[in-house]
């Protein structure tokens, strides 16, 4: 382990060398490193990123010395800034660049869709871009699950969740990551 970069609600996320490549290690905290998120995990692991755009589990990861899993993933490069520097105006895109990463985002969520695949928790903590080009990068993939799935343990962020998930209607699918998509591009 190299560096802490960050934590959430399910674990910390540290800078890792392995091979003489540098990585992204996400540890679960006890309470989350649970045999259902496991399984998801070896799903997403087996499918495969739809495209190049996902910050990918690649690999499962354990060890013997401390209880619980985590994966691998890629390292995001520090030129991508998060959408919140963006609407914070501590970074000044170009227009193209702002258009091509709304093309990128809406182009990256078709092809996991297409996979049968559903996102769940798109806003702007997930979401990195290069403000010089437009490119982007999309984090947090290990709640992606199977499109219309009851069960899920994650369901949106408030003010991107649709409508239909806030009243308890329905749960996270890829039409709702349609809405959550519309919510930030706007």
């Amino acid at each position: 382990m190299e560096e802490f970069l960050g934590s959430g609600g399910q674990g910390e996320v540290y800078k890792v060398t392995s091979g003489g490549k540098d990585w992204a290690l996400k540890w679960y905290y006890p309470h989350t490193a649970t045999d259902s998120q496991r399984k998801a995990l070896e799903v997403l692991v087996s499918k495969g990123a739809p495209t190049e755009k996902f910050l990918w589990p690649l690999s499962l990861i354990t060890d013997q010395r401390t209880p619980g899993f985590g994966y691998i993933m890629p390292l995001r490069p520090k030129n991508f800034k998060n959408i919140v520097d963006l609407m914070k105006r501590r970074i000044e895109p170009s227009f193209y660049s702002i258009a091509t990463a709304g093309f990128q985002l809406s182009d990256s969520y078709y092809h996991l869709h297409l996979e049968g695949l559903s996102y769940r928790d798109i806003s702007f903590g997930n979401v990195f871009f290069d403000p010089k080009n437009g490119e982007v990068l999309i984090c947090d993939n290990d709640n992606v699950t199977v499109d219309k799935t009851e069960k899920s343990a994650v369901y949106g962020t408030p003010r991107f969740m649709a409508p239909e998930i806030v009243r308890g209607d329905a749960t996270p699918s890829s039409d709702t990551d349609r809405f959550s998509l519309a919510v930030l591009l706007f």
